[in-house]
């Protein structure tokens, strides 16, 4: 699904192999106190209110589902050797049965046990992916009727479960018993084995405490310090995708600990589900969301990995995340006797459209995140909402991340500014590490971002340690192969630098504003080669306007400062699509009316100037993952892009600027485009712009500025909402048409935002 294709051989083990190979298993000094059973997700205090739950009408769906599973026919045993869901899900649904009500439901219980114990010695080969992940789930679901029908066990069944459950969670990818390498911040050890291994623990520690005790250090010692930091910031350090497939589990984890009052994770970690819900477009069929890093697989707009939503909002209490959780319930019926205790319908929930239309998602990561509307319930392309994903994220956490600072993506009626390329798919190439991803898909060239071509720059090292064969002239990394913990990532600094950030008030904010520095970005690191620096300098600013207006929403100024070491060295601003891109007197513009959608975008190219741009289109049946004179790969998801246009200077200049202002709209009827117009500072060092009833003023270097400004813009009886970036902190006054006023700027923002008619305005510092 999202990583390399691993087989795993058998690994059965004996129960005296087990025992032998103590030496794997760190032990605590000092053990917890367990409750009694049950324990597992579940406490016995909760057992009537989560019986309750069960005629909730929240649960109507999943209820029909629960009963379904419960009656499944299966004799337990896997026809075939693999992981069989439908037995897992029965077995699972009558350990439920029996947890809720032990007196009418005993036989369901015996049943569960009698089939759990057929089940894991019938499973003997895992192969790829998925099938792992379902070896995981049974040893789960066996922990489960462990904790669940504890007390209808006698010695010598306890003994053959947990002898089966050990020797069948030694299929999958790691196995407790063995000294399998493992990393703290990405890799698959931040999936689902530490989620099984704590879920054993658990359940046997009666008989056994070793299993918890090692899980439960390695938690406190390895995991909380790598995530905690990355929680703070509100979004998942390996992606948007990442959300579903490990926070998933990193947030399953602090339930299971929560239930016994041993949660070492941050009071913040729930808050990672909003990454989620702000990214979230209203249909079901494109690429996952607003994509940031290996996505494309519709996990997100699909009916898997959903559990975080409930577990995050019965964790945080919060009302939002509540309604998120509600509105994709539905999609757990896989699940569904788990969902029962993850989500709680009695918690208070909020209405999406009162919260803020955008976020930003701080250090260590560095996002923005901006909407025209909610509708996260609608499910075709009737919906007008904009939505718009910035990305300056500080730190490269390698693994399922990308080198994509300073992308964009824009959403409205199906996908425009794309993140290009795709994950897995047919092509034996199409898939992690492996040519399209080292050469395409993870790299600079295949997002809206800048590149800075050294025609003999080093190749990047990417994926699984193979080098890349292509130069994109984009960004690098500080390391080959990822990061085993967020020290060690932290250790080596910063990609990119958050210079400001500002939101405007308002539940649907006028502006959205994020500035980074990304230089260090496009410097070739040590782990690369010894080689001189190509940038001295690469900023780039992003505000995002909300229109407020039903025919064209919003609009996106992109604006770059690039001072390159070596004037020859080619920069270029990219912008991809899915279909082919119209160029025409500094104009780009592109529809997606695929298969239903209905989007268009027009991009006002206003620096460089008209005579210094070249514009090329670059796409098309055998180009779509053009880089460096070669196709890397073929396409294999509709929806992946197959466009990208590239604008550049002619003129080869060491600074260069690049200004776009990129608006959206309906495809057909189209309705005509915003005028857009550009004006320079008669005094002071910056470039205003105009759409609308909007004025946006930016310094050309995209610095802080304490000197006057003076500029000349705007129809004189015309009132306009100006906004002006780039100012040092402090007391600033502002002489207009429309009279005299004072404004702050905070350090954070360095902006002022102001109503004035157009015509001469002058900005002093006091």
């Amino acid at each position: 699904m999202h990583c390399s294709t691993f087989i795993i051989k058998s690994l059965f083990v004996s129960v005296f192999a087990l025992f032998s190979i103590n030496q794997a298993i760190a032990f605590s000094n000092n053990p917890v106190t367990m409750p009694s059973h049950p324990r597992l997700l579940v406490t016995k205090e909760e057992i009537p209110f989560i019986k309750a739950r069960i005629i909730h009408p929240d649960f109507s769906v999943l209820k029909e589902a629960y009963e379904k599973q419960k009656h499944f026919s299966t004799s337990g045993v896997s026809a075939n050797g693999e992981p069989d869901e439908d037995i897992r899900q029965k077995i699972e649904a009558l350990a439920f049965s029996y947890l809720i009500d032990n007196k009418k439901s005993k036989q369901d219980g015996l049943d569960a046990i009698d089939l759990i114990n057929k089940y894991l010695p019938s499973i003997s080969k895992t192969k790829g992916y998925h099938q792992n992940s379902s070896a995981y789930e049974a040893a789960f679901t066996a922990a489960l009727v462990y904790d669940w029908c504890y007390y209808l066990m006698d010695a010598t069944t306890k003994a053959t479960l947990m002898t089966n459950m050990k020797n069948e969670s030694c299929l999958a990818e790691y196995c407790i018993f063995k000294n399998t390498p493992k990393q703290y911040l990405s890799g698959h050890y931040g999936e689902y084995a530490p989620t099984v291994f704590l879920a054993m623990g658990i359940a046997i520690y009666d008989e056994e405490k070793e299993i918890f005790d090692f899980a439960y250090k390695e938690q406190l010692q390895s995991f909380v310090p790598s995530r905690n930091p990355w929680y703070a910031s509100g979004a998942h350090h390996q992606g948007s995708q990442y959300l579903h497939v490990r926070f998933g589990n990193e947030v399953l984890q602090a339930f299971i600990l929560d239930k016994l009052g041993l949660n070492p994770y941050s009071k913040d970690m729930g808050n990672v589900a909003f990454r989620d819900m702000y990214d979230n477009i209203p249909q079901a069929k494109d690429m996952d969301g607003m994509p940031e890093g290996d996505c494309h697989n519709n996990i997100t707009m699909g009916n898997n990995y959903l559990e975080f939503m409930p577990l995050a909002a019965s964790l945080s209490k919060n009302p939002f995340l509540q309604s998120y959780a509600k509105l994709h319930l539905n999609k757990l019926e896989n699940l569904c006797a788990r969902a029962f205790i993850f989500y709680n319908p009695n918690l208070p929930s909020s209405s999406f459209d009162s919260l803020k239309l955008s976020r930003f998602f701080p250090s260590p990561s560095g996002l923005m995140i901006a909407r025209t509307k909610w509708d996260l319930e609608k499910k075709s392309y009737s919906s007008n909402a904009m939505v718009v994903f910035m990305n300056m994220k500080e730190y490269y956490a390698k693994n399922h991340t990308h080198l994509d600072i300073g992308h964009f993506g824009i959403y409205y009626k199906g996908h425009l500014a794309l993140d290009a390329g795709i994950y897995q798919g047919k092509d034996a190439d199409n898939e992690w590490g492996k040519l399209n991803y080292v050469n395409y898909y993870a790299r600079t060239v295949a997002h809206n971002s800048i590149l800075i071509l050294d025609p003999n720059e080093p190749t990047p090292f990417e994926g699984s340690n193979k080098k890349a064969a292509s130069r994109d002239g984009g960004q690098f990394s500080f390391k080959n192969r990822a990061w085993d913990s967020t020290q060690e990532m932290l250790s080596a600094g910063k990609s990119a630098n958050i210079m400001a950030e500002d939101i405007a008030d308002g539940l649907a904010p006028d502006y959205s504003y994020l500035k980074g520095d990304m230089t260090r970005a496009y410097n070739i690191p040590p782990n690369v080669a010894v080689y001189p620096a190509k940038a001295d300098t690469v900023r780039r600013s992003f505000v995002f306007l909300n229109l407020k207006n039903e025919k064209i929403p919003g609009a996106l100024i992109v604006m770059d400062k690039v001072v390159s070491k070596n004037a020859s060295f080619k920069k270029t601003w990219l912008l991809h699509s899915q279909n082919e891109p119209s160029i025409k007197n500094g104009k780009i513009s592109f529809e997606n009316t695929n298969e239903g959608r209905n989007g268009k975008l027009v991009d006002d190219v206003l620096l460089p100037e008209i005579n210094n741009q070249s514009i090329e289109k670059i796409g098309g049946e055998g180009k779509e993952y053009w880089v460096d004179g070669k196709n890397w790969g073929t396409v294999t998801q509709e929806d992946a892009g197959r466009w990208r246009t590239e604008l550049s200077p002619k003129t080869a200049s060491a600074s260069d600027n690049f200004l776009n202002v990129i608006q959206v709209m309906d495809a057909k009827p189209s309705p005509t485009p915003l005028v857009v117009t550009k004006a320079f500072a008669t005094k002071g060092n910056y470039v205003a712009v105009t759409i609308g009833n909007r004025i946006v003023a930016q310094q050309l270097t995209l610095d802080r500025n304490g000197g006057d400004i003076e500029f000349f813009i705007g129809e004189a009886n015309k009132e306009y909402e100006v906004l002006i970036t780039d100012l040092k902190a402090g007391k600033w006054t502002i002489v207009s048409p429309s009279g005299k006023m004072s404004k702050m700027v905070v350090e954070t923002a360095g902006t002022v935002y102001f109503k004035i008619k157009g015509g001469k305005f002058i900005l002093k510092k006091g």
